[in-house]
């Protein structure tokens, strides 16, 4: 490869092979959207590394970042979230994740959600740029496969799953892992979704409850 003619503004760079730098925003704003995708899920097909953030994750990542750095958007106090100031851009990662990367960015989509240890309510910023009812329906899915794991009493074995998910390797730290705090993230996630769009006919408030009232 010719380093002095590659550019990390084309979609030549989306390609583990020849970077891990990938300019989103320049890529976004100059090609056009279904050749991205194409080149996107092409990239994680030749991603040798496991461990490593393939360029779907960086994509979300870039939006974390846009949406971090933009405007409050408050639909309601307890789930406070923030919108792109750029909303062409906004409209265009929307396309990409809702769309034209599905169904590759849902895995991606549940990794990040449920790697967010730190910092679980900007788990929202990425929620807010999620409409598709597929991708919903995955998050809502997996928190009661998960839920489900809350009652294994091994810790090595009640965490597989959630490891599964986060891509973490299954000798990492379960503290990490524990399907409970996992549940916790996606039962938020899940309600701010009930509160901005209708998905009645996906789950109800009483769907995602965390606990049965003792008899």
């Amino acid at each position: 490869m010719d380093k002095k003619s590659f550019r990390y503004d084309t979609l030549e760079s989306i390609d583990p092979n020849k970077s891990q730098l990938i300019n989103f925003e320049k890529i976004l704003r100059s090609e056009k959207l279904e050749l991205v995708a194409e080149k996107l899920v092409e990239s994680t097909f030749v991603e040798q590394h496991f461990m490593r953030k393939d360029a779907i994750d960086r994509l979300l990542d870039f939006a974390y970042f846009k949406v971090q750095t933009g405007a409050y958007h408050v639909i309601h106090m307890a789930y406070p979230t923030k919108r792109m100031h750029d909303h062409e851009l906004e409209a265009k990662i929307k396309q990409l994740i809702n769309e034209l990367l599905y169904p590759e960015i849902v895995l991606r989509v549940l990794k990040y959600f449920t790697r967010n240890i730190h910092e679980s309510d900007t788990n929202l910023y990425i929620a807010n740029l999620v409409e598709s009812e597929e991708i919903i329906q995955s998050c809502y899915q997996t928190f009661n496969l998960l839920k489900k794991d809350i009652f294994i009493y091994n810790t090595e074995q009640k965490s597989l799953n959630v490891k599964m998910i986060q891509q973490f390797s299954p000798q990492s730290d379960y503290r990490l892992s524990l399907p409970l705090d996992a549940c916790a993230r996606l039962k938020y996630v899940l309600e701010f979704f009930y509160i901005k769009q209708n998905v009645k006919h996906i789950y109800t408030p009483n769907d995602i409850k965390m606990y049965v009232a003792a008899s």
